[in-house]
């Protein structure tokens, strides 16, 4: 009887001592997929950035004659096209700080809690508010 309590009292020691560390890569990449980073990487970087190039050139060519600043003016487009994002190099970038700052059992926890949509959405709102800070700081 002895035997039978003490193998019952330490199954719970022996099934939390089975259970291995959280796989750092694996939990990395539910996070990544739950943040969505792909989409938000591709929203930073391709496309056409919208840049105020008449003004630009106002202010490099203010000496010049008028006539000649207006033409020069005219003749620019008034978009520029932004460098391709390097989607390998950000995901490792990011990769590399993320795994620096989290364990992989904190890692998973997070990726458990943004594979939620309350995660999800937490993380949208905290990247709108930190843009909102951000445009009033600049």
């Amino acid at each position: 009887m002895r035997f039978c309590l003490l193998i019952l009292f330490s199954l719970p020691f022996m099934v939390c001592s089975a259970q291995s560390e959280p796989n750092a890569e694996l939990e990395f990449e539910r996070f990544y997929n739950a943040l969505k980073m792909d989409e938000i990487f591709n929203g930073l970087g391709g496309g056409n950035v919208e840049v105020d190039t008449k003004q630009i050139l106002a202010d490099t060519l203010k000496d010049l004659p008028e006539s000649q600043k207006q033409l020069l003016i005219n003749a620019m487009g008034t978009s520029v096209l932004a460098e391709p994002t390097d989607m390998s190099a950000a995901k490792m970038a990011f990769k590399l700080k993320i795994l620096s700052l989290l364990t992989p059992q904190e890692l998973k926890i997070a990726a458990d809690f943004y594979s939620t949509n309350i995660g999800l959405k937490a993380h949208r709102a905290i990247i709108e508010a930190e843009v909102a800070a951000s445009n009033v700081l600049d």
